[in-house]
């Protein structure tokens, strides 16, 4: 694959972030969780990764805030369909090569002279009895002979003609209809056209009213009015955005407001749709912009990372620091935080949960929303290893920042003690 449009720009942005740690890529491989030579990959615009979440642990180990983790995602999912566009292209250029080749292959064929229908007709074989062609074959030349002289033929009796134009009579002008006549008839007229005019207003005023029968430019639903695209969908930024983002806060949704439809937005959005019983793929069409005038509850309700904090440590007490920093790595502490796959899949919540996960543990995508059971059901999962290697990754991170943090304290003492 080569580095070019948004593969590039999403290559460029995991650079940047490498550049800031003056590490190599195997240091940050081993923190990270992937290999060394897929990192330089991904860094370098060769491939991209089919999951966020390898990106997602890359970027915390680079240091990266929470915004331009935000834009990372918002990089890699265009980078992605830039991939997915690729991969497509790629089966229908073959085939198109092929039959081209194939074309060229074929010999010119040459004309046929023409025949006449007796040399097409087909005739019986005598053995198979199909029909066959003859072959055709020279045929007798007519022998030149004199000219018939044309027969004379009678003569056409004189008889009377038609009259010259001068001597045949004018035919009379039709006489113009009365005054009285012509009212009624200008009348009809006039009646017919304010009848169109009518019906062509009434028309256009119904193709001008919304589809729930309000008029769009009035409404003040501007999602539902015509100012808006029919799915409002990643990327995009302008009013329609704002208000969607609007509507979500008001749904007990946190984040900005800002008119850009990011990953923050998607993740509120699909929240909504699940818990609103809609298709939840991440996309606001009709019937999730109605869902959402129309919503008077707040589906987005959840708990702060402070409760969240609380409840991880109550739950972990074997060993609460290390689930607290697990968590924090994997959601942000954030228990609507949700990753889309490669696969269509999804992981969901504070310990975010894999759809497999979930249907081992036999809990569902809205269950793994509820913050308690979520944690609940990461503590299931340490206590068949007693360990955290559910979640390698954000471990390894883990570790890797406590014993980074660890010699931090250690110099600091010795130094206060060297100085003492």
């Amino acid at each position: 694959m080569s580095g070019t449009g948004d593969v590039e720009e999403f290559a460029e942005l995991l650079r940047e972030l490498k550049g800031r740690t003056n590490r190599s890529y195997a240091a940050l491989a081993a923190r990270s969780g992937v290999s060394g030579s897929a990192l330089h990959r991904y860094c370098s615009g060769a491939s991209v990764p089919g999951d966020y979440d390898v990106i997602a642990r890359f970027g915390k180990v680079c240091g990266a805030s929470g915004e331009e983790l935000l834009e990372l995602h918002r990089r890699w999912v265009l980078a992605d369909a830039e991939r997915k566009r690729d991969v497509s292209r790629a089966p229908a250029a073959v085939s198109v090569a092929r039959a081209g080749a194939g074309a060229s292959a074929v010999p010119a064929v040459p004309a046929l002279p023409a025949v006449s229908r007796s040399e097409t007709e087909a005739v019986p074989d005598a053995e198979t009895g199909a029909g066959v062609l003859p072959e055709p074959g020279p045929g007798p030349e007519p022998e030149p002979g004199p000219e018939p002289e044309p027969e004379p033929g009678p003569e056409p009796e004189p008889g009377p003609g038609p009259e010259p134009e001068s001597l045949a009579p004018a035919p009379e002008p039709a006489p113009a209809p009365p005054p009285w006549r012509r009212r009624p008839l200008v009348a009809v007229l006039a009646l017919a056209v304010l009848t169109a005019g009518v019906a062509v207003a009434l028309f256009i005023g119904k193709a001008l009213m919304s589809s729930d029968g309000s008029d769009g430019s009035s409404d003040d639903r501007l999602l539902l009015s015509s100012r808006c695209p029919v799915v409002v969908s990643m990327g995009q930024s302008d009013a329609c955005v704002h208000e969607l983002q609007s509507l979500l806060a008001r749904a007990g949704g946190e984040l900005d407001i800002d008119g850009a439809f990011g990953p923050a937005t998607q993740m509120r959005v699909v929240v909504f749709q699940l818990r609103t019983g809609l298709t939840a793929n991440g996309s606001v069409d009709e019937r999730t912009k109605r869902a959402l005038y129309e919503n008077g509850g707040k589906p987005l309700d959840t708990w702060t990372p402070e409760r969240v904090t609380r409840r991880i440590r109550e739950v972990f007490t074997e060993d609460p620091d290390r689930a607290v920093g697990i968590a924090d790595c994997a959601s942000y502490l954030d228990p609507l935080y949700t990753l889309p796959n490669a696969n269509a899949t999804r992981n969901w919540g504070v310990f975010q949960l894999y759809d497999g996960t979930l249907r081992k543990l036999g809990g569902s995508r809205e269950q793994a929303l509820d913050p308690d059971w979520n944690i609940r059901a990461a503590h299931r999962l340490w206590a068949l290893t007693q360990d955290f290697s559910a979640w390698k990754a954000c471990d390894r991170a883990y570790r890797a920042g406590s014993k980074e943090g660890k010699g931090a304290k250690e110099t600091r003492g010795a130094k206060e003690a060297k100085g003492s």
